[in-house]
């Protein structure tokens, strides 16, 4: 998706970034969160990651190729490039807590984040077209056919947490839906941070006083003659596209700024050194978005060409994209940790910000006849930062098949009296966790006790 002035003010103008489709929305009541202080990050790995490199691996050591017939798992770590045997499984600073080989930074044993991740395994996600397994995770409710039944968890959010900020939901590289929901609670979409920095900066050619004067004149008048309440909304919204403008944010997002703080986030977020690809732009726009107070809710793609069904991009490709990705988010998260919550020095961004960390399935656990991985129902997540019980790993994939379990909600503990997560499990419980217990986004589902601190 590309995004020029044009179409980001035109959008912001709408203040939606994709027009609502689908079906109407199941719930339109609204509720009062006791959690207000709460900021979101949606970092998606686009194309399908394969979880046994990475949050649910196996030992190779166990699962061998004699045994496959009799596991029904193939790890296959000794046909990925570049990496050693050694590497195969990562310890971390979490006693019982491992990783596949491409988890990369974000649970490095000394310099990671593995006491703050909380990781499920053995999900189900109910589909494995990436349009509606990807719409699915983004809703948390599965579409009919690929028109959504929801708004993105996001969107409703935002909408709970208010529009104080000047772009509550900010959307990066995927498509956003509101259904129901106030315009302003629409994802505002970008391509990357470049598309961002010029839709908010001013034109390098403005027009003239008087032109704009009687501009504003001609739309005042066409606001007095405005008869229903889309048509407000627009003209108020056309108002805040301008606002955004005048209000010089984009210079937050000028990532080719000399300026000594761009160069210490490009630093950071592994821009220069090339080691988290282009998810790192897109995580230091989500930190920009936060700190600076532009956005409550940011959902970015950190990783993309996951989508590896040869074995010449499983071997070379599908790891080394996913530790891009794993690195960004661990960037994110040591630069939110670091940076003083408001100017509160005893206090840090990452403790009110919850990150959570998707891709619409997984792959198969079996190679395929292409030496590659097909799509797999089974998907493991990873969620860090604010209100997350961290040092843990919920659920499990079976040891036959790598098959879903059923976890017990409240310990995480696979139990055969409990339930399959999916989705609509971790969208309830990031409503749960702002303190909103209802179910208003009609999840039809228990929120996951065991993940949230206090749950």
């Amino acid at each position: 998706m590309s995004t020029n002035r044009r179409d980001f003010l035109k959008l912001a103008a709408l203040g939606t970034a994709v027009p609502s489709i689908g079906l109407l929305p199941r719930v339109l009541h609204a509720a009062t969160p006791t959690v207000t202080d709460r900021y979101f990050v949606f970092a998606y790995f686009s194309g399908g990651w394969d979880v046994l490199l990475s949050l649910d691996p196996r030992d190779p050591s166990v699962f061998t190729p004699q045994a496959v017939s009799s596991t029904g798992i193939q790890p296959a770590y000794d046909q990925l490039r570049g990496v050693d045997e050694a590497d195969y499984l990562i310890p971390t600073s979490v006693d019982s807590m491992t990783f596949g080989p491409f988890i990369g930074n974000l649970a490095d044993p000394v310099l990671g984040h593995a006491d703050k991740l909380a990781v499920i395994r053995g999900m189900t996600m109910e589909s494995v077209a990436h349009q509606v397994a990807r719409r699915h995770a983004l809703t948390g409710i599965r579409p009919a056919g690929t028109a959504v039944r929801a708004s993105s968890v996001a969107t409703l959010l935002a909408f709970l947490l208010g529009e104080d900020e000047p772009i509550p939901n900010l959307v990066a590289g995927l498509s956003s839906f509101n259904l129901g929901h106030p315009l302003w609670a629409s994802g505002l979409p970008t391509s990357s941070i470049g598309d961002l920095y010029t839709a908010l900066s001013p034109p390098e050619r403005d027009i003239l006083e008087s032109q704009r004067d009687a501009l504003e004149a001609f739309f005042a008048k066409q606001e007095e003659k405005a008869r229903t309440q889309r048509a407000r909304d627009i003209f108020a919204n056309r108002s805040l596209a301008r606002a955004l403008i005048d209000s010089e944010l984009g210079e937050y997002f000028n990532i080719d700024s000399a300026d000594s703080e761009m160069l210490d986030l490009r630093g950071r977020f592994g821009i220069d050194s090339g080691e988290t690809g282009d998810g790192g732009y897109m995580a230091l726009m989500a930190a920009q978005a936060l700190t600076k107070g532009i956005s409550r809710c940011v959902t970015i793609k950190v990783a993309d060409g996951l989508d590896s069904h040869q074995g010449s991009s499983w071997t070379t490709d599908q790891g080394p994209r996913q530790r891009e990705g794993f690195n960004s988010i661990a960037a994110l998260a040591t630069h939110l940790e670091q940076t003083p919550f408001k100017g509160d020095d005893s206090d840090n961004w990452l403790n009110h910000t919850t990150i959570v960390c998707f891709s619409e399935f997984s792959r198969e656990p079996l190679l395929n006849s292409n030496g590659g991985r097909d799509h797999n129902l089974i998907n493991s997540m990873v969620l860090l930062g604010a209100g997350v019980n961290g040092g843990q790993v919920l659920g499990a994939s079976t040891d036959l098949g790598m098959l879903a379990s059923p976890v017990d909600l409240l310990s995480g503990e696979v139990s055969p009296m409990g339930e399959l997560i999916g989705n609509n499990h971790i969208a309830r419980t990031l409503l749960h966790s702002i303190g909103v217990d209802d179910d208003i986004g009609d999840f039809r589902a228990e929120p996951v006790r065991a993940l949230m601190e206090g749950a």
